[in-house]
């Protein structure tokens, strides 16, 4: 009985101490290193790295900044090896949404920094567009 008790109370405390040990080993990713540019800056450093469309094709075929490559949202991370992890990464959605923090995010967190975000999207761009 006494050994049931025991038991009891050292096992939870076990588990408890268990979890906290792998919560404090768990990688920290410096989200700081997400920048968001307003249109201006970021046309003007863009060329500097990649630029990255994250919308849907069609959408990209109608307009999209010159010199972007479009990885639409769902395969944005099955072709992560056709960039460069040494170039800093520009990327845009239609507007600044928090789908698009999420995405620049994990681009983060697979190894890419700085993430620049252009702030308000391609709707928020005053400069022309190739169609």
């Amino acid at each position: 009985m006494l050994i049931l008790s025991i038991w009891e109370w050292v096992l939870p405390i076990g588990i408890g101490l268990l979890v906290g040990i792998l919560i404090s080993m768990r990688k920290r990713y410096d989200y700081t290193k997400i920048i968001p540019l307003d249109p201006e800056e970021f046309r003007l450093n863009m060329r500097k790295g990649q630029l990255i469309d994250i919308r849907s094709e069609d959408d990209y075929h109608q307009k999209k900044i010159n010199g972007s490559r479009n990885f639409p949202r769902r395969s944005s991370f099955t072709a992560l090896h056709r960039l460069r992890k040494d170039q800093p990464i520009f990327v845009y959605d239609v507007k600044d949404t928090a789908l698009l923090r999420q995405v620049a995010k994990k681009f983060i967190r697979k190894g890419f920094n700085p993430v620049y975000v252009l702030k308000g999207g391609i709707e928020g761009w005053p400069f022309s567009l190739k169609e």
